[in-house]
């Protein structure tokens, strides 16, 4: 029998609107990986979506500037939701996961997009977000994000987008609103979901955790020891796999250096870090109570590989296999239809997941 995911029941709305939309873009993309695969029953998998800052690059142009021959990205964005939808039953996906940079520069027409994106699974697949960068204090005269922490992101996925879908009901405890670490935003939050008779628990943070996050954030895995904790956050590892140093960005807040030591070693049941924003990597590190923590770092905006441009439709996907306990990585593109299969692009991970006996 297949391990399923729990999830309610639900109805599932049309988005008619979205589809003709955009059809001209989503038509050109290839047919979904072919979902005849056999796998184990108690296998099932988390997304994970790299940064779509240039999929949603309408205005600033960035794209362009780096890739003069390459137009409007957001089919990209697009396809990668589309294929989730395709194939989130016949991969069992538990849940997906953004690790920030979803626009550009936080414009309005880059967050419609987004909106669009993520409208395709919204019945479907639950989804966590996290902020990063380039979805904050944006300034036109200077062309530089994360001037200040203001930002559109709780206007266009504020919690009752959340809290008041029944797809969600499965991820909150009654008191919903006590998921959000202030009312009515969206920057650090947490949602349950339960796989194979294992209770997780995500928690999402702010670009460069404030101090007051974090002090959050250690309050919510104190309050959950029976939970397996995925903490999942924008900027925390360098482009070289270490966690990362004090930057040049304005707003105050922690990197990740701090963020492990203040909050992700502190705590047994947390085995995942899920980031982006500089390139691709891995860091495994022992916390204080001898528990390995699994850190993944997504971003292929603007990669080492050339022919990879603005990400490419590139994502990751983390298939949880509790038979062998350990969790296989792999980087795939439904725009390209292609895997990575170098070292840092897919690799196998242990994590103890078997229920022990006696």
């Amino acid at each position: 029998m297949k391990c399923l995911i729990r999830q309610p029941l639900r109805l599932v709305w049309p988005l008619l609107w979205t589809a003709s939309i955009f059809a001209d873009e989503i038509k050109t993309l290839p047919p979904p990986i072919a979902n005849d695969t056999v796998k184990p029953a108690d296998d099932f998998t988390l997304i994970v979506l790299p940064d779509t800052q240039g999929y949603a690059d309408t205005r600033h142009r960035e794209t362009q500037k780096h890739w003069p021959e390459m137009g409007d990205q957001r089919a990209c964005f697009f396809g990668q939701t589309e294929w989730i939808k395709k194939n989130h039953e016949a991969r069992n996906i538990a849940l997906v996961t953004h690790v920030g940079d979803i626009t550009q520069t936080e414009h309005d027409d880059e967050w419609k997009i987004a909106d669009a994106a993520f409208k395709t699974i919204e019945s479907h697949v639950p989804y966590v977000l996290c902020s990063g960068n380039h979805d904050m204090g944006y300034l036109p005269q200077l062309r530089k994000t994360s001037q200040s922490r203001a930002s559109q992101f709780s206007r266009y996925f504020p919690p009752s987008r959340f809290t008041k879908n029944p797809l969600y009901d499965a991820h909150f405890a009654p008191e919903r609103e006590r998921h959000f670490r202030e009312a009515g935003k969206t920057e650090n939050y947490y949602l349950f979901f339960q796989a194979c008779g294992m209770d997780f628990l995500v928690i999402t943070l702010e670009f460069k955790p404030r101090d007051e996050a974090i002090a959050w954030a250690n309050q919510v895995a104190e309050r959950h020891p029976g939970h397996r904790i995925i903490v999942l956050t924008h900027g925390y590892l360098t482009k070289k796999g270490r966690l990362s140093e004090p930057d040049g960005y304005p707003i105050k807040g922690n990197s990740g250096q701090v963020i492990w030591e203040k909050f992700v070693s502190r705590h047994a049941n947390i085995f995942l870090v899920l980031s982006g924003h500089a390139g691709e990597s891995q860091l495994t590190s022992e916390g204080r109570h001898g528990n390995l923590v699994h850190q993944i770092q997504s971003d292929y905006w603007y990669f080492d590989l050339p022919r990879i441009k603005a990400g490419s439709g590139f994502l990751r996907i983390l298939t949880f296999r509790p038979g062998e306990d350990r969790i296989q990585v792999e980087t795939y593109s439904p725009v390209l239809d292609e895997f990575l299969t170098r070292p840092s692009s897919k690799f196998s991970l242990p994590y103890a997941m078997k229920k022990k006996s006696g």
